[in-house]
């Protein structure tokens, strides 16, 4: 009969009770608890220093509700951070440039398990922003365009916005790799400020400044092997020099006489116009402004120049803050 079989088993379970035993121990086996499981996500997976990510629990499951998991996060930097009970997000700022990988583990009941994060590679971009070159020249009370060169924009940008320093302030899109201003005359220091869900950051784009040129440019007229002869003229030629602000252009004259005539040359027709003091009026097509090559050289073609005149060349070089090197010239008999 399995009817004595039942009384046993209860007798047994009785006097495990009565001498304080857990029901069970030794019969069944103690059971085995997990730590939690859960699932994390990143806002954004691209920052620049200074701002923050936030971590957010998207899933979570405690087979042990009686004794709560503490969630750890290590953003990959050095640092960590719990999630606090109960709540289901984390921030976290990175002070530096990198790539960091962020984990998530879980530890309850003695047990520590990883949680998965969708998106674990945060990258913090490297942000450079530098005027390019540092200064310039200008003339006195005047200004000049500078340029300042934009990089590592993280693609979580929203709005980028340049304060230059003189009171100004520009939106810049974000996809741009450089922007330019024009700034007058002193020393400026340039912020750029990145906003973003993430929050936003400054960070100084250095100094700009401007110096006075009040130097004046050097310029020297090239004379011909032969310089008596006239087709030696043909072309007029020389060179000009500026070694601050650069050179702007040369001023070119041209005069040829005999003892009873005088002529100046049009550079517009090309010709010798006959000149007659006091009622001649010089137009201003007499005038040739040239422009001087990188190598500093300029040059100048004239044509109808022949023998039996004397040949004057009036230049001047004038750099691009306005000063000049002073109405040179030379005079040549031309006899052949």
């Amino acid at each position: 009969m399995i009817t004595g079989r039942s009384r046993g088993l209860a007798a047994m379970l009785t006097l495990a009770l009565g001498s304080g035993t857990v029901a069970g121990a030794g019969l069944l086996g103690s059971p085995a608890f997990a730590a939690g499981t859960g699932s994390y996500k990143l806002d954004t997976t691209a920052l620049a220093p200074g701002q923050q990510v936030t971590l957010t629990q998207t899933a979570f499951e405690d087979s042990t509700p009686d004794t709560p998991a503490t969630v750890t996060v290590a953003w990959g930097d050095g640092k960590t951070s719990t999630l606090e009970s109960g709540s289901t997000s984390v921030k976290h700022a990175y002070a530096a440039a990198g790539t960091f990988t962020v984990a998530v583990s879980i530890a309850d009941d003695g047990a520590t398990t990883a949680g998965t994060v969708s998106n674990a590679t945060v990258k913090v971009a490297t942000t450079t922003f530098k005027f390019n070159p540092t200064w310039n020249w200008t003339w006195p009370d005047g200004g000049h365009e500078a340029n300042l060169q934009l990089s590592g924009i993280p693609s979580n940008t929203t709005r980028v916005w340049v304060a230059w320093g003189d009171g100004e302030t520009s939106l810049v899109n974000k996809a741009n790799t450089s922007v330019k201003h024009y700034y007058g005359f002193g020393t400026f220091t340039a912020k750029v400020k990145l906003e973003s869900p993430q929050g936003t950051v400054e960070k100084s784009a250095g100094t700009y400044s401007l110096r006075v040129d009040s130097t004046a440019p050097t310029a020297t007229l090239k004379v011909p092997s032969s310089p008596k002869k006239a087709s030696s003229w043909k072309t007029i030629q020389g060179t000009a020099k500026d070694g601050q602000i650069g050179m702007d252009a040369v001023g070119v004259q041209l005069w040829k006489w005999t003892s009873t005539k005088d002529y100046y040359y049009n550079w517009s027709t090309a010709k010798w116009v006959k000149y007659t003091p006091g009622s001649t009026t010089i137009p201003n097509s007499a005038l040739k402004w040239v422009t001087v090559s990188s190598s500093g050289v300029w040059k100048a073609n004239v044509a109808g120049l022949s023998k039996g005149y004397t040949l004057e060349v009036d230049y001047v070089a004038v750099d691009k803050a306005g000063n000049d090197s002073g109405l040179k010239y030379k005079q040549q008999k031309l006899t052949s």
